[in-house]
């Protein structure tokens, strides 16, 4: 019988002892304090017009939402990972050791990509979101969403090749041309740079724009605009 049907007749034959649900764990996503403290990686699926499925690989860095290598691959692809992180280090590392993060994917815990981590002299400590740690990788999960939604469906790729150069121009704009409110205004590349810009100057121009954009508008020939 069903769990609710079992306290029902329990309660019936007189066993009034209330029903104990186990407290749900809860799950709060990861903080890093400077670049290069903490990367997480995930792979997102894309189907384009001609009913190909595409596998993205991102590698972010978690403080700054900088992407620092991306791949895309025909599959969940441990080689793709291991590639990201070997680019990456070569181009970003320092002195402090490096966080890697991913889910418990096939393509993130394998020997392939564990072999690689080994020959950093333990420069990079890969750990399994909600498994090692009780945070989840949701930074770069909701960047996948961004960059899905807001950057590659509205442009209806249609194959492989435009979703290579679509990608090549919309990494770059996410990076360096879109500025963020979470990063106080700055855009990914200039908090990974270590520039900082206050928020209130960000907003300064907020109204100024508001008022510029309702005017425009009110220029339009459309008569429904107008009112």
């Amino acid at each position: 019988m069903g769990l609710t049907t079992w306290y029902k007749y329990s309660k019936l034959l007189g066993y009034s002892k209330n029903r104990h649900l186990c407290p749900q764990k809860k799950y709060a996503s990861l903080t890093s304090f400077r670049p290069n403290e903490i990367w997480c990686a995930d792979v997102t699926i894309l189907k384009t017009l001609d009913d190909k499925k595409h596998y993205i690989h991102f590698l972010m860095d978690h403080y700054s939402k900088m992407i620092l290598e991306y791949s895309v691959e025909n599959n969940s692809s441990p080689k793709a990972i291991k590639y990201l992180l070997q680019a990456a280090y070569l181009k970003y590392k320092n002195k402090e050791p490096i966080t890697f993060m991913t889910d418990g994917g096939v393509e993130n815990v394998n020997t392939t990509v564990q072999d690689f981590l080994k020959t950093t002299d333990e420069d990079i400590k890969h750990l399994i979101a909600q498994k090692d740690i009780p945070f989840s990788n949701s930074k770069i999960e909701a960047f996948n969403k961004i960059m899905k939604h807001q950057f590659l469906l509205p442009q209806y790729l249609e194959n492989r090749e435009q979703l290579d150069l679509a990608l090549a121009n919309d990494v770059i704009t996410y990076n360096t041309l879109r500025p963020q409110l979470s990063l106080q205004g700055n855009t990914p590349t200039e908090t990974f740079s270590g520039k900082t810009i206050g928020l209130k100057s960000y907003k300064s121009h907020f109204e100024e724009h508001k008022i510029l954009r309702v005017a425009q508008n009110q220029q339009n020939k459309c008569k429904d605009c107008k009112l």
